[in-house]
């Protein structure tokens, strides 16, 4: 059955419209799960539609690409050529659950720490198409890439961990320069 003709045609058209929080999003994927596993096939296409779902409360997650901190290491060329970006810590629940929360529409920002306490570079920044999905025992979320190549530095804004979520509200408050925003180009 198509969505048009689907009971949840409604549920639907709040997904599509990008106005839900992503706490109504999250709620929303229960449920629909739930009724899935239950039998409800309509479910299914809430479920689809959730894939690649955005939120009106888009979160920008700093997220590191060198592992133990060594840049030789780095991850990020290989994640911008193929479309992705991974976590692999997984035994860290904290940083764990902020990668899983990211959904299709936030941003992220790869950092490096840089002046240790002080700043972090910026090398690249792109826009998350999908939640995370577990593949090969690694999270792994489909990125758009931009193609922005230019590294700036900036305050390093407590991003001590590997993932870091901030709010856009909490960027402009906590004194983030304007060459951030402007670097962005969103």
């Amino acid at each position: 059955m198509n969505a048009t003709g689907s009971r949840y045609a409604k549920t639907l058209a709040r997904i599509q419209s990008g106005l839900m929080s992503r706490d109504e999003l999250q709620q929303l994927g229960r449920n629909a799960k739930t009724k899935a596993e239950a039998g409800d096939h309509e479910a299914e296409e809430v479920l689809q539609a959730l894939v690649t779902a955005t939120c009106v409360d888009t979160e920008y997650v700093f997220l590191g690409f060198c592992p133990d901190a060594q840049f030789e290491k780095r991850q990020d060329l290989e994640w911008r050529t193929s479309g992705h970006c991974s976590f692999d810590f997984l035994e860290d629940k904290a940083q764990t659950s902020r990668f899983q929360r990211i959904v299709a529409g936030d941003l992220i920002v790869l950092k490096k720490r840089h002046e240790f306490g002080k700043t972090m570079k910026l090398y690249g920044h792109g826009r998350a198409r999908s939640p995370a999905q577990m593949q090969g025992g690694v999270l792994l979320i489909d990125v758009q890439w931009s193609n922005q190549a230019e590294v700036i530095e900036v305050p390093l804004l407590g991003c001590n961990t590997t993932v870091d979520v901030r709010s856009l509200e909490v960027l402009r408050t906590q004194a983030m320069p304007p060459s951030f925003f402007e670097w962005l180009k969103v």
